[in-house]
């Protein structure tokens, strides 16, 4: 393990375990979707999940690359750079798509903050923390956990939220009980 992230090894190895954990749920929640139209599936797919198993790939990638040996600053900075780029442009896009598809279609008030706004937030602070370990600023490394469990935390916000809006199914009649219900 590199000096940078001396004593952050048991951190970066809980929270990608935690990431990798979680893509694989977010697999699970896809099964979920089987009643739901391949139209619905595709725009909920681009729009939700997406930002989902991004931001739990880059807790992933940015934790594993912390664990690499000897990793020098300056690649671990354009490893921080790239993510944060592609983080920020795949932010912006969710953001614009959820308030273009607007509220008349079961979009809630907060799906453009929590799936949009945060994380493109977030990943300008990490490009920020991309440029303090190319400046070898001594914080970076605290920054660099913030920014990681910050993008974790919102990630595992909106797998809840995806997963309650998926699971509740209308109520339909059991045939093997019609007209037979207790009074």
């Amino acid at each position: 393990m590199s000096q940078m992230f001396h004593g952050w090894s048991e951190f970066y190895l809980f929270v990608g375990s935690a990431a990798a954990v979680l893509i694989g749920l977010i697999f699970v929640v896809i099964s979920l979707m089987q009643d739901r139209s391949r139209s619905a599936v595709l725009a909920g797919s681009k729009l939700y999940m997406g930002p989902i198993v991004l931001s739990l790939s880059f807790t992933l990638v940015l934790s594993a690359v912390a664990l690499a040996p000897e990793i020098e600053a300056g690649r671990f900075a354009l490893v921080s750079g790239i993510v944060a780029l592609w983080g920020l442009a795949r932010g912006i896009m969710s953001t614009a798509g959820i308030w273009r598809l607007g509220a008349g279609n079961e979009v809630h008030w907060t799906d453009a903050w929590f799936y949009g706004v945060i994380p493109s937030l977030l990943y300008l602070v990490l490009a920020g923390v991309a440029a303090a370990f190319a400046a070898a600023l001594g914080w970076a490394a605290d920054g660099l956990a913030l920014v990681v469990m910050g993008i974790l935390l919102n990630a595992i916000r909106n797998e809840w939220d995806l997963i309650t809006w998926l699971a509740p199914r209308q109520d339909k009649p059991d045939p093997d009980f019609a007209g037979n219900e207790p009074t």
